[in-house]
Protein backbone atom coordinates (compact mmCIF):
# COMPACT_ATOMS: atom_id res chain seq x y z
CA UNK A 1 0.00 0.00 0.00
CA UNK A 2 1.30 3.33 -1.24
CA UNK A 3 -0.23 7.30 -0.18
CA UNK A 4 -0.25 9.04 -3.64
CA UNK A 5 -1.21 12.41 -1.74
CA UNK A 6 -3.75 14.13 0.08
CA UNK A 7 -6.90 15.81 -0.41
CA UNK A 8 -5.42 19.42 -1.21
CA UNK A 9 -3.27 17.77 -4.01
CA UNK A 10 -4.95 18.73 -7.85
CA UNK A 11 -6.16 16.01 -9.91
CA UNK A 12 -2.70 15.79 -12.49
CA UNK A 13 -0.57 15.78 -8.91
CA UNK A 14 -2.08 12.81 -8.25
CA UNK A 15 -2.35 11.13 -11.68
CA UNK A 16 1.49 11.92 -11.85
CA UNK A 17 2.42 10.47 -8.32
CA UNK A 18 0.36 7.20 -9.55
CA UNK A 19 2.27 6.99 -12.57
CA UNK A 20 5.46 7.13 -11.17
CA UNK A 21 4.88 4.61 -8.58
CA UNK A 22 3.71 2.20 -10.61
CA UNK A 23 6.37 2.62 -13.08
CA UNK A 24 8.73 1.99 -10.05
CA UNK A 25 7.50 -1.04 -9.55
CA UNK A 26 7.44 -1.97 -13.29
CA UNK A 27 11.36 -0.91 -13.87
CA UNK A 28 11.85 -3.49 -10.79
CA UNK A 29 10.53 -6.75 -12.29
CA UNK A 30 13.00 -9.17 -11.83
CA UNK A 31 14.61 -11.30 -14.62
CA UNK A 32 13.17 -14.48 -13.76
CA UNK A 33 9.66 -13.61 -13.25
CA UNK A 34 7.78 -14.24 -16.91
CA UNK A 35 4.27 -13.00 -18.08
CA UNK A 36 2.61 -10.68 -16.31
CA UNK A 37 4.18 -8.35 -12.82
CA UNK A 38 0.37 -7.20 -11.52
CA UNK A 39 -1.99 -8.72 -11.13
CA UNK A 40 -4.45 -5.86 -10.46
CA UNK A 41 -4.23 -2.76 -9.03
CA UNK A 42 -6.76 -0.19 -7.25
CA UNK A 43 -6.53 3.38 -5.83
CA UNK A 44 -8.83 3.70 -2.78
CA UNK A 45 -9.45 6.97 -0.19
CA UNK A 46 -9.80 6.26 3.50
CA UNK A 47 -13.48 5.97 3.42
CA UNK A 48 -14.62 5.45 -0.09
CA UNK A 49 -15.42 2.24 -2.46
CA UNK A 50 -11.57 1.11 -4.39
CA UNK A 51 -11.33 2.31 -8.21
CA UNK A 52 -10.25 -0.52 -10.05
CA UNK A 53 -7.03 0.84 -12.62
CA UNK A 54 -6.14 -0.38 -16.12
CA UNK A 55 -2.53 -1.62 -15.48
CA UNK A 56 -1.88 -2.71 -19.14
CA UNK A 57 0.35 0.37 -19.57
CA UNK A 58 2.49 -0.75 -16.86
CA UNK A 59 3.29 -4.51 -17.99
CA UNK A 60 6.48 -4.93 -18.92
CA UNK A 61 6.03 -8.37 -21.10
CA UNK A 62 3.40 -6.26 -23.42
CA UNK A 63 5.39 -3.30 -24.16
CA UNK A 64 7.72 -3.62 -27.22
Amino acid sequence: MNKIGNRSFEDDALASNLNAILESIAKRKPESIKGKYFAKAQVKTSMGPPLKLNIAPYQPSLQQ
